[in-house]
């Protein structure tokens, strides 16, 4: 029996409305416990990085075993944030460089999620630096992506 020359995550992760299967690197297959409080899951897939997870805005999700084969992603040149989307990954956006302090950002996030607040995140673009508007109310998960 060979090891694989990369990590395979304890589970995958596919949360309502959104098709990508997310590889938690700590998080076994059976029921996790989440409380109503936001959990942040590091990730190992299909990029690297920590879902902010906010249980009580998720209407269902499923926690699989990893499939045979399972490999991570690349990670991106640049820190990203991932919202759910029904496209899967290419609801992907690059962090400004003011929000490269992915820990404050992810302290932020979690806030907003915890008192359903509004928080603006800047993001860049082709065009140049654009704000996105996360509702903490609403908000089910987003990815923090760490770079390269």
């Amino acid at each position: 029996m060979t090891t694989p020359a990369y990590p395979v995550p304890k589970s995958i992760l596919y949360i309502e409305g959104d098709p990508t299967g997310w590889g938690l690197h700590d998080v076994a297959p059976e029921f996790p416990d989440w409380d109503s409080t936001p959990a942040a899951l590091p990730i190992m897939g299909p990029l690297g990085g920590t879902l902010l997870l906010s249980p009580v805005r998720v209407g269902s999700f499923v926690l699989l075993p990893p499939p045979a084969g399972w490999a991570p992603a690349q990670k991106p040149a640049a820190p990203f944030l991932y919202l759910p989307s029904t496209t899967g990954l290419q609801a992907g956006y690059t962090l400004a460089a003011s929000n490269h302090d992915l820990p404050a950002l992810q302290k932020a996030i979690m806030n907003a999620m915890l008192e359903g607040t509004y928080l603006p995140v800047q993001v860049t673009g082709a065009g140049g630096t654009g704000v996105i508007v996360l509702n903490g109310g609403v908000l089910p998960f987003v990815v923090l992506g760490t770079a390269a």
